[in-house]
């Protein structure tokens, strides 16, 4: 998914101070890490500011990145223990899946495109996205990640074990319950996906 030897190169001008690396790897990871703790906190605004968060304490520890190792799975790590940390702190703010919301906070409708699937084969499959997201979204943090690591970033199974530190037999018993737990949650919900 990343270039690890371009991170690797860029990471070491990093580490020398050339703003340019800096603006690099930002531009590289920003997308992928807002992404990441939008679907964490299902909120656009503290996506934003944990994202800065992120990259603010990623090159604050740059000296202590081992480059034996991907930065991607290090960035990873740091940006999913990060959302983590703020899910924990702040446990009772929830978000509606009944309305969207823009990144600016204002409230849109959705459009669909006249060419494509039935409005009825849309609207099923948007009801069905949205409650298994409502079902993620309730998932306990440790869960939350790992199945967000694995089907919004599309990592695999060892990228994951190391973004997370976990052993390999871990991370694949976590994401087997965690698939257990949706699907438990989606039929006492009476949902059929």
């Amino acid at each position: 998914m990343f270039d690890r030897q371009q991170d690797l190169k860029t990471i070491r001008r990093c580490k020398r101070g050339e703003e340019a690396a800096f603006a690099e790897i930002l531009g590289r990871y920003r997308g992928a890490i807002y992404n990441l703790c939008y679907r964490m906190t299902r909120n656009a605004e503290d996506a934003r500011d944990l994202g800065q968060e992120v990259f603010i304490k990623v090159f604050s520890l740059l000296d202590r990145f081992d480059e034996n190792y991907a930065f991607s799975s290090w960035l990873f790590r740091i940006a999913t223990n990060h959302c983590i940390d703020h899910l924990r702190r702040n446990r009772l703010r929830f978000l509606s899946l009944d309305g969207g919301v823009g990144q600016d906070g204002e409230e849109y409708e959705f459009q669909l495109p006249d060419t494509g699937p039935e409005p009825d084969t849309v609207l099923q499959r948007k009801e069905a996205l949205e409650r298994l997201e409502e079902v993620i979204n309730d998932l306990p943090p440790h869960y939350k990640a790992i199945t967000l690591l694995r089907h919004d970033q599309q990592l695999s199974y060892e990228e994951i074990a190391q973004v997370l530190s976990l052993p390999l037999g871990t991370v694949k018993a976590r994401i087997h319950r965690a698939r257990q737990q949706i699907q438990q949650m989606l039929s006492v919900r009476s949902y059929d996906i």
